[in-house]
């Protein structure tokens, strides 16, 4: 139907009552303000009612920069300059007025050559949001169609009210972008340059990506015979190809399009491609139909006029205000035609709604216009039909955009053209700049007290955080899903593994951290708890994947990289809770996940030491290390300090595991001892018979081997990880009520060691003494043999006590060849007091005989005079005094010679 069939009341329009009406032609009444604008018959002229409309508009525009420049305003020269040139370019009607006799000289030269046909008056074809959704490289992948898919409405009256009224398309557009989030996007995407073949500026092209979430750009095409070219490039900024798309194709009717195109390579005009290409096509005339004369509501008027505005002033994403003359125009418009301020706002909205993007910029613009109208209907003020319908879509497109940002709130960009940062970035304690004005318009949209606008917030900072945890997850993702691949069990895969998991553990908690942050720049409503809230979601994530992770990549023992997956996990728990941040049910039990493995790893450290001392397994050799030892167990207690060391982060953290790895050591320990024995049985089980000796007993070099060993064991080795045991007790709790305290256990392994090392040092000694029926001899034959006499040459005791001393350096040097320092010390001082308990036992019950204290006193004199000679001969400056000092049995026999005398 045409304007005239149909008859709208001012409600229905958008009419303001007070506000003068528009016509059709203009009526000389002299007034200033102009009452109508009516149209004459010969209007018939014109073929398209958009034109018509754009001749309206124009008409009204000059009217009102005429009104404005008898009232001295300078900001309407600029449109009525050079015969209103501005405003017949912006609306197209230059070929619709008459022509200046120049100009027509100037129009039919430039038709001489195609003289005799009619030129074509150039329309108005509206408005058109153009997005790429997908570039397909692979011919054979690609759609063989140009088909279009048109999507109409399906009432006749609301498609005839959306020629109309513009904002309709506004309606259809938020509705279609919904449907498109289903659409399944390629993963990779080109950059796209988009221009009209027409536009002769660079800044008229725009660039987007393919498959993003753009909201596409606006173009405002002049003529159906235009062009839209699309230059795709590679990711490396190599052109890929270009596509040309006729506009009339697009545009032959109102409707939404989505359409695959061809992709040429130049040179040779290569089909390379396709590419879909989504059109928002909204006309701003029916070209099919023609006004006989009615009247026209100021409401559309002012559309195109605004319409016309952002186009001179390339409105787009990111260039959203008006400003200067244009923006003049458009306020005096309004003030003028009696538009409502709501309308005004309501209408500017839809455009920036169709470009909008989660910034600051756009939001502030967002909130400034969306307020006072807000606060008109809470006031109760009556809106229009049409005002409320533009109301609600707005709104709906508005908490479309809030959801976005609240959603990514860690992924804005405003340096971006989208607004999104499309790489994935650490997050900062710095809020986003949109963040602010995105709480202040959905307070402005939501009773903000109510309980379910509350949790619907919460709820989308809720979906933010698990899209940043799902994000930091992806990182192992590869690592719990493919590891039946053998190639990932080798070692530097695992290495790998666990360092990108430590990583994972930081950076989760690095986003609980600048959410502290963003919530202590008080930004958010007070009913939001932004830290608590993002740590149960980053926190049960974490924990879960940290099962799985392990599960699929069972750690084998402490190693570096295990341990620090430990330790992160350990910080991951003490900073929440250092944090306040509330305890997390499931969430991440950094003890819980690693019980089992720790008490796995302990078991299979003792099973492999222990192996380790089995004789088949040591390789014993006769070989002696540089303190005389064994090395079987210099070894093994390098071994022993290593896994101290590997379990340092265990037990640092948790200090109960100490009685689980001190049991391990003692075990340990003792299978050491069991081995020497076993390896050494033959040269101790002479120790353990009674019989006489054949021959005077030397100690053999295994023998010293094995005392030098458990020396070592005792006063190094096992004593200094006594210590470190003991060292942590300070930190560990002790179990069973109190009764059993770190280094217990080694200690009772010492007790038994020293226990069984003196047992050898003295059946040593006493096979040593065996040899000593020389001084038996002496003591028995001191009576008569002329010990008292100063031992002449001919005495026969003189030979014997040569002898004896003879004896005695022979055993010492012996002593000293197989023995390190403190053993042959113990040994030489063992013997030295052996040999003095034996003239001691000679003394007893003859204290009463003076004569049989004459030869002992010689022999007590000789002891010590060769102990104390042939030990300083042997250690030289090694020996310390106390080692000279007469054992105890020497110091008895020297009081009882002594009160003998007195």
């Amino acid at each position: 139907q045409e304007l005239n069939d149909e008859k709208f009341s001012s409600e229905e329009v958008g009419y303001i009552p007070s506000a003068p009406p528009i016509s059709w032609a203009v009526e000389e009444s002299g007034e200033t303000k102009p009452a109508s604008i009516q149209v004459s018959e010969a209007s018939d002229t014109i073929s398209a009612r958009g034109t018509s409309h754009a001749v309206v508009s124009y008409d009204a525009c000059v009217r009102l920069c005429l009104h404005a420049r008898e009232k001295g305003c300078m900001e309407a020269r600029m449109f009525l300059e050079n015969e209103c040139a501005l405003l017949r370019e912006a609306f197209g009607v230059k070929e619709h007025l008459s022509l200046s006799e120049e100009e027509m000289l100037v129009s039919q030269s430039s038709q001489a050559p195609h003289e005799g046909v009619a030129p074509k008056p150039k329309k108005n074809i509206g408005k058109m949001i153009v997005q790429i959704w997908h570039v397909k490289t692979d011919l054979d992948a690609a759609p063989t169609g140009n088909g279009i898919l048109y999507v109409e409405p399906s009432l006749k009256k609301i498609e005839k009210l959306r020629v109309h009224f513009s904002n309709i398309a506004t309606r259809i557009s938020s509705k279609w972008r919904a449907l498109k989030k289903i659409n399944l996007r390629a993963k990779e995407k080109h950059l796209c340059r988009l221009r009209l073949k027409s536009s002769t500026v660079d800044d008229a092209a725009v660039i987007m990506k393919s498959g993003s979430d753009e909201e596409g750009h606006v173009f405002f095409p002049d003529s159906h015979e235009d062009d839209l070219i699309v230059e795709i490039f590679e990711s490396n900024g190599k052109e890929f190809g270009r596509a040309l798309v006729p506009l009339a194709k697009a545009t032959e009717v109102s409707a939404y399009s989505l359409s695959w195109e061809s992709v040429f390579r130049e040179p040779g005009h290569q089909l390379v491609g396709k590419i879909q290409i989504h059109f928002d096509y909204s006309a701003s005339s029916d070209d099919n139909s023609h006004l006989k004369g009615c009247s026209v509501a100021e409401t559309v008027a002012y559309d195109l006029v605004l319409e016309k505005a952002l186009k001179m002033q390339c409105f787009q994403q990111r260039k959203l205000l008006l400003h200067g003359s244009w923006k003049w125009l458009l306020e005096e418009f309004a003030s003028y035609y009696g538009i409502s301020d709501v309308y005004t706002k309501l209408t500017y909205l839809t455009y920036v709604m169709d470009v909008a993007t989660p910034t600051s910029d756009c939001l502030h613009l967002v909130h400034d216009l969306l307020a006072p109208v807000i606060m008109k209907v809470n006031g109760k003020a009556t809106l229009s039909h049409q005002e409320n319908w533009i109301l609600n879509e707005i709104k709906n497109q508005t908490e479309q955009i809030l959801k976005l940002v609240f959603e990514n709130y860690k992924s804005l960009d405003e340096s971006s053209f989208s607004g999104m940062n499309d790489v994935v970035s650490s997050a900062t304690g710095v809020p986003a700049p949109a963040l602010a004005p995105a709480v202040k318009v959905y307070m402005l949209l939501h009773d903000i007290l109510s309980p379910k606008d509350q949790s619907n917030l919460c709820h989308y900072f809720q979906v933010g955080a698990k899209k940043r945890s799902r994000m930091h997850m992806g990182e192992t993702d590869e690592f719990v899903t493919n590891n039946n691949d053998p190639n990932f069990w080798d070692p530097s895969s695992m290495s790998s593994a666990y360092k990108k998991m430590t990583m994972v553990c930081k950076n989760v908690k690095n986003e609980i951290y600048t959410d502290i942050e963003i919530h202590n720049q008080y930004i958010l409503p007070s009913f939001i708890d932004l830290p608590n809230l993002s740590a149960s979601i980053y926190s049960t994530d974490l924990r879960n994947r940290l099962r799985t992770f392990l599960a699929a990549f069972p750690p084998s023992g402490p190693s570096p990289g295990v341990a620090e997956l430990v330790i992160a996990t350990v910080e991951f728990q003490r900073d929440l809770s250092s944090w306040n941040i509330g305890p997390i049910q499931a969430g991440v039990d950094a003890k819980e996940l690693f019980h089992q493995y720790i008490m796995i790893w302990i078991q299979d450290r003792r099973l492999s030491l222990l192996e380790s001392c089995n004789l088949d397994k040591v390789q014993w050799g006769g070989v002696r290390t540089q303190h005389s030892t064994t090395p079987f167990v210099d070894e093994m207690y390098t071994r022993l300090n290593e896994t101290i060391q590997d379990y340092q982060v265990i037990i640092s953290r948790w200090p109960k595991y100490i009685f689980v790895l001190e049991s391990a050591i003692a075990d340990v320990e003792k299978a050491i001892v069991e081995a020497l024995e076993k390896q050494y049985a033959n040269v101790l089980s002479p120790l353990k018979e009674n019989l006489p000796p054949k021959k005077p007993y030397v100690v053999p070099d295994e023998l010293g081997i094995l005392l030098n060993t458990m020396k070592r064991m005792l006063d190094v080795l096992g004593s200094n990880i006594e210590a470190q045991f003991k060292a942590w007790s300070s930190s560990c709790i002790p179990t069973d009520g109190g009764n059993v305290a770190p280094g217990d256990l080694l200690s009772e392994v010492t007790v038994m060691l020293r226990a069984k090392f003196r047992s050898y040092l003295q059946a040593v000694v006493e096979k040593l003494v065996q040899n000593a029926t020389t001084l038996k001899k002496i003591l028995q034959d001191s009576k008569g043999s002329g010990l008292h006499c100063a031992f002449s040459k001919e005495s026969v005791g003189e030979s014997d006590m040569h002898n004896l001393k003879e004896q005695l350096t022979n055993t010492l040097n012996n002593l000293h060849s197989v023995c390190a320092t403190h053993v042959f010390i113990a040994l030489s001082r063992g013997y030295w007091d052996r040999m003095g308990e034996i003239v001691l036992s000679f003394l007893e019950n003859k204290t009463e005989n003076r004569a049989w204290y004459k030869g002992p006193r010689v022999v007590v004199s000789m002891l010590d005079d060769t102990f104390a000679a042939e030990m300083q001969k042997l250690l030289g400056d090694s020996l310390r005094e106390q080692d000279l000092e007469p054992p105890r049995s020497v110091v008895e026999l020297r009081w009882i010679l002594c009160k003998e005398n007195a």
